[in-house]
């Protein structure tokens, strides 16, 4: 069979186009009509053939997927004498509206656009119409509404733009007042598999595939992702952490003066009594001279006034008043003999002693009261916790603690928090935060007092989502109000 062109009955007012149809070989008495209407039937056909040839090769020529849909829009009304051309794209599923004959730019949001994509997707689900790639569509076969009462065109072609495995991925929705023949469609059908070869090699056949597949895979991944944020989960903070002593006792300056020497090493273990620091004791040493001196005098007085009151009535009644000066200047002389003693400041118990470094303070003045050193039992540990206000969750006696430390990072100490402050304070760094203690359950070899590290805190059970925006869940409500 070969084919011919064969004028069509056009509606009124449309320029007749050439179809490509089949050329029946006339016998008998038909010499006449051999000689009239073959060459007229050969130069439509040739002309059909070259139109054809024409598309193809253009589709083949573009660029970019854009001007492939907007020739498939505009040059596939020549071949198929069809009134409009919708091109779509998407999944076998989703097709949405890339491209239609005679407009520049497709407002997606237009009622029209609409409605052919309503038709593609009811036409994809309907049974037995997904399958094959050639569909004439009625006018009462889509839904009755305002677009479908209007559409001026009522009957439609859907071909499929398919790869070589048969997956789907887009195609073009003709329409056209009469009704489609089977040339016609035959010849939709060629330029369906002609755009679709051109669009594939354009795109990349891998890529088109994995964009088929990606996704109902990113749909999936959305569903996980909000039923995850719906598993309960611990609500966890970390924050900086030490070996803390229990208990320790605090050496404290007990009067003002100026530290002259500290007679221990940091960590170093002291016994009850050793002596710890020297304060500068001049003063005092001066002071207690004067006031032995002071008792001395009185003594001298007061024996004087009890030798001369056997015969001096006078002197009888200075007596009292002598024995009185005497008791002063022995209270001024023992206060400053402790004062002296106190100068000397010693360990009140076994442990070691913990501050920074002996630099820090000899030659410092201190008042009465300031901290200098702690010292402590090195066998009785515990965590101490400063968390910061911007991080600060809800916190009871018995939470669990994980602490990391420093020294041995890959094997985590467990404890228990046995308190919590109730206002914030100043720590280190001159930051804000909440200071916790929590009790070891198991003490390391290599744990000893003043190693730091980092603590996971684990409070009350909240959801996935809560723990992952909590900060900006805050950080909203604190700038916007939101």
């Amino acid at each position: 069979m070969e084919f011919k062109i064969t004028p069509q009955n056009d509606p009124p007012g449309r320029d007749s186009a050439p179809t490509i149809g089949p050329v029946r070989q006339q016998s008998g008495n038909a010499g006449t009509v051999r000689g009239t209407a073959a060459p007229a039937n050969a130069d439509a056909n040739s002309k059909g053939l070259d139109l054809l040839l024409k598309v193809e090769a253009e589709a083949r020529q573009a660029e970019t997927v854009g001007e492939l849909a907007f020739l498939i829009a505009n040059e596939t009304m020549r071949l198929t004498r069809c009134r409009q051309v919708f091109v779509l794209q998407g999944r076998s599923d989703v097709f949405t509206v890339g491209a239609a004959s005679s407009i520049g730019a497709v407002d997606r949001n237009s009622p029209r656009i609409r409605w052919v994509e309503a038709i593609i997707a009811d036409l994809q689900k309907a049974p037995g119409l997904g399958a094959p790639r050639v569909f004439n569509l009625p006018a009462h076969c889509p839904p009755g509404d305002a677009e479908h009462k209007s559409f001026p065109y009522r009957f439609m072609n859907w071909q499929q733009f398919a790869l070589r495995d048969g997956k789907v991925f887009g195609g073009m929705l003709l329409a056209r007042e009469t009704a489609w023949s089977e040339m016609d469609s035959l010849i939709s059908r060629r330029l369906a598999d002609t755009y679709a070869h051109a669009w594939a090699a354009l795109t990349g056949e891998r890529k088109l595939r994995r964009r088929l597949k990606i996704k109902p895979l990113l749909a999936a991944a959305a569903i996980g992702t909000i039923a995850l944020a719906f598993v309960p989960v611990p609500m966890t903070v970390l924050a900086p952490a030490a070996v803390a002593p229990i208990a320790p006792a605090v050496i404290s300056a007990p009067l003002d003066g100026v530290i002259d020497a500290i007679l221990v090493s940091p960590d170093q273990r002291v016994a009850k009594g050793e002596r710890l620091v020297q304060m500068s004791d001049v003063v005092l040493r001066n002071e207690l001279a004067v006031a032995e001196q002071d008792v001395r005098v009185a003594q001298a007085k007061l024996m004087q006034v009890t030798q001369g009151a056997v015969s001096d009535p006078r002197l009888r009644a200075e007596l009292a008043v002598t024995r009185s000066e005497v008791a002063v200047a022995a209270a001024k002389r023992d206060y400053a003999r402790d004062m002296l003693e106190r100068s000397d400041i010693r360990a009140p118990v076994d442990g070691v002693a913990i501050y920074t470094d002996k630099r820090d303070w000899i030659g410092r003045p201190v008042t009465t009261g300031e901290r200098i050193m702690e010292v402590a039992d090195p066998s009785r540990m515990q965590l101490r916790i400063d968390v910061p206000v911007a991080d600060a969750i809800a916190v009871a006696p018995g939470a669990s603690v994980r602490a990391f430390l420093d020294s041995d990072p890959l094997r985590p100490a467990k404890a228990t928090v046995v308190s919590a402050s109730f206002e914030a304070r100043m720590v280190e760094g001159d930051k804000l935060a909440y200071r916790i203690y929590a009790e070891l359950e198991d003490q390391p070899k290599s744990m000893r007092l003043g190693i730091r590290g980092t603590a996971q805190i684990y409070g009350d059970r909240v959801f996935l989502g809560y723990y992952l925006f909590r900060k900006p869940i805050a950080l909203m409500r604190q700038k916007f109000g939101l």
